[in-house]
């Protein structure tokens, strides 16, 4: 590792990471001004946000195998440029035609599906062999990065929206944040140490007729969803979401029942000799073999779904029926924000050890259930609605979500080896973005075309529709809880001793002692820190 501080270089990561989720959230609140700006409809409107999220899902997985080839920090650079380049094409696109915005925006999309799996195996390089007992910290900046800044994007996204010059001033800001990032990052971030099984990875060896499946597949299938939002009955809806999803699965047929059985088949040839030989698999057979990789991966994709969910229904809620103005409708909404702060700035990994990590994950999700139960209460004939069923429902369930992924991001990272860090996250990421796609088309697929309430009658009616989307709101989070309660497991203790005393003897270690009192372990090249779901830290190579 070089001499540069790595902590005042992962502060600045993080900072360029927050454009990730920025350019997501702010779109809720700046579509309004765009719809009005181009004098177009809703439905087009949204594709603003749609063209974003639609490339930023697909290329996020392939994006991760990438980084695990050429290093993150590299794939990180590029991605970055990506973002501030297109920001400043979308600030200066005539009012002439929509189209070309939402493309750019699309492009920005693909820069961004760089950053969460480039930071993530940035910060589970960096903070390996003697910095690994600073992870956990590691984890909670990245939690804040990525998800606190929500409600500060939907603020910002209703203060651009008022000024002279509406959704442009965002989009030059977000080029001047994202250029300035870019340009300290270029000489301050720091390149990862290459393990063998860095080394043995090839760009040319990309499995790119399984990577363009994938993109493809994923592609249609986040179309299918987004348009199905609108009318699930229409062609353009089901016939991508199945044509995608069949795509997707013909590039998993394709690699793990034919690449990888070839390749098993024929271990003891030389490469050179063919090039199913050579090539890297987009789905590592090892990701199976990370503990509650599965059941994770399931919680993970419906708890983004649930907060696209939960946040829709407020910024719709509290617009259309309460009459807020932009501004206030953010500040009500960033209720959920605040919770995710709280929760990552007071989170501590002691918690690993006293209430056992498979425990946390249950409360999180009981709590997350309860808080949505809660928040299903709110009435507008109720005075001060908000104060009673919105704020501390909203508070409460950000901060649920904080411990749901503090834990699972610690543990897959740290239970990932280096080499796989990028794709394994990329999975993550995916699987994310889908399912926070179909909760982006759940909601207006039950509401409808939702205009401002003018009446009581008019308020009631949308009321009503909404309590039909809090029923599958809660479904999703009691999925969740069914999932941690019966399908996460932690190891044995008595395996875990056994495993432990297998590794002292084969490989000796030097134990360091951490400043909060526990042991991090100075590590060979290419091993990492493993956090099981007791809470003990173990190391793997």
């Amino acid at each position: 590792m070089e001499k540069r501080n790595i902590f005042v270089v992962y502060f600045f990561i993080l900072m360029a990471t927050c454009l990730d989720n920025l350019n997501s959230a702010t779109a809720f609140t700046l579509q309004g001004n765009i719809q009005q700006a181009f004098n177009t409809d809703s439905s087009t409107a949204s594709w603003v946000l749609s063209g974003y999220a639609l490339t930023l899902g697909s290329f996020i997985m392939v994006s991760g195998k990438i980084s695990d080839i050429i290093g993150p920090h590299n794939l990180y650079l590029g991605g970055l440029s990506v973002i501030w380049i297109c920001a400043l094409i979308c600030a200066c696109i005539p009012h002439s035609s929509i189209i070309t915005l939402i493309v750019f925006r699309a492009i920005q999309g693909v820069g961004a599906s760089a950053l969460v799996p480039s930071t993530l195996a940035l910060a589970a390089n960096y903070f390996s062999g003697p910095y690994a007992k600073y992870l956990p910290g590691a984890v909670v900046g990245f939690i804040l990065a990525l998800t606190g800044i929500f409600g500060v994007a939907l603020v910002l996204g209703g203060a651009f929206s008022e000024t002279a010059i509406g959704y442009k001033s965002y989009f030059y800001f977000v080029f001047a944040y994202g250029l300035v990032m870019n340009i300290i990052l270029l000489f301050l971030i720091i390149p990862i140490e290459e393990t063998e099984e860095h080394k043995k990875m090839k760009l040319k060896n990309v499995d790119f007729i399984g990577s363009a499946l994938t993109i493809i597949g994923i592609l249609l299938m986040i179309l299918g969803l987004t348009e199905g939002g609108d009318d699930w009955k229409r062609p353009r809806a089901y016939v991508p979401l199945v044509v995608g999803f069949f795509t997707f699965v013909s590039s998993f047929i394709f690699e793990m029942f034919y690449l990888k059985r070839f390749q098993e088949k024929n271990q003891h040839r030389d490469k050179s000799e063919d090039w199913r030989l050579q090539i890297d698999l987009i789905f590592p057979p090892e990701i199976i073999h990370i503990p509650n990789f599965l059941p994770i991966l399931i919680a993970c994709g419906m708890y983004f779904a649930t907060f696209t969910m939960i946040t829709a229904i407020g910024v719709l809620y509290y617009s259309s029926i309460d009459g807020d103005s932009p501004i206030i409708v953010a500040l009500k909404v960033a209720a959920i924000s605040a919770g995710v702060i709280f929760g990552a700035t007071t989170y501590r990994q002691s918690y690993y050890g006293k209430i056992g990590v498979r425990n946390m994950f249950i409360i999180s999700a009981a709590v997350s259930l309860g808080t949505c139960i809660w928040f299903s209460r709110t009435n507008f004939h109720s005075h001060k609605s908000y104060w009673k069923f919105g704020f501390v429902s909203l508070f409460l369930y950000g901060y649920a979500l904080n411990v749901f992924f503090n834990i699972y991001i610690g543990v897959v990272v740290s239970n990932t080896p280096l080499h796989l860090q990028g794709v394994v996250n990329g999975v993550y990421q995916t699987c994310s973005q889908v399912c926070l796609s179909v909760g982006n088309a759940l909601v207006p697929s039950i509401v409808g075309n939702v205009v401002p309430a003018t009446s009581e009658e008019m308020k009631q009616h949308l009321h009503n529709k909404f309590q039909n989307i809090f029923y599958v709101l809660m479904g999703f989070h009691v999925v969740i809880l069914i999932m941690m309660v019966l399908f996460v497991r932690a190891p044995k203790k008595s395996e875990e001793s056994e495993t432990a005393e297998a590794t002292a003897e084969e490989k000796p270690v030097d134990v360091e002692m951490g400043c909060d009192g526990t042991c991090s372990e100075k590590e060979e090249e290419g091993s990492c820190t493993n956090i099981s779901l007791h809470g003990d830290i173990s190391t793997s190579s």
